[in-house]
């Protein structure tokens, strides 16, 4: 994968592609199956730093309008995660720009089904590649709940290494949960980053004539 010469550059369609998944951007289509896997889903949802959506109509809007008009403008990105083995829907990973232009977050959360099969691992670095090389990310980083060993494990194996815990950081179901800030940077994914198997991107143009 190729540098981009602009920064935060938008895409009308992005495919990364591994081993053994594939990022591509969400659809309507997929509001259905996530729907399924997160619903009342508290081995899900007590790993999310949001409590989830209201209902099926809620991750449909997002995922047909919102999301795609971030990603034209280069806001943020949001991948379905994707089996190859199995095509269809396993979970979701997004890549957010909260902080400076080159500094970016990850969140990701995976259905029950499709875990401890090193899908979320290589989701996580697929994302990665496509910050550092498509975003020209100077840093990535993601806040993952103390307990979730599963999913500080995951970055780990990318390359994250923890810069602190916040204590009290996030109150879910009813208490107060410490959270671990975690970070890659560009010169340390250079030294051990996996090449993704296959790339294919559509940088989002505006029509001639369109105002700024």
């Amino acid at each position: 994968m190729q540098p981009q010469e602009v920064h935060n550059l938008g895409f009308d369609d992005a495919e990364i592609c591994g081993q053994s998944v594939k990022l591509r951007p969400l659809s309507e289509a997929d509001a259905a199956p996530a729907w399924e896997l997160i619903h009342d889903n508290r081995e899900i949802l007590k790993w999310l730093l949001w409590d989830g959506p209201s209902d099926q109509a809620e991750l449909a809007e997002t995922w047909r309008e919102r999301w795609p008009e971030e990603m034209r403008l280069g806001r943020s990105y949001h991948f379905a995660i994707e089996p190859l083995e199995e095509p269809g829907f396993a979970g979701v990973i997004t890549i957010k720009l909260p902080y400076y232009p080159d500094s970016v977050e990850l969140g990701y959360w995976l259905g029950l089904p499709y875990w401890n099969r090193g899908y979320m691992t290589e989701a996580i670095g697929l994302a990665c590649c496509f910050a550092f090389t498509c975003l020209d990310a100077v840093r990535v980083s993601s806040t993952v709940f103390a307990d979730n060993f599963a999913s500080r494990r995951a970055l780990e194996k990318n390359g994250f290494v923890t810069d602190g815990r916040l204590r009290r950081d996030v109150f879910k179901f009813g208490q107060w949960q410490d959270t671990f800030f975690m970070t890659l940077l560009a010169e340390e994914w250079l030294e051990s980053h996996v090449e993704p198997c296959s790339v294919r991107l559509v940088p989002h143009v505006e029509p001639p004539g369109t105002a700024a």
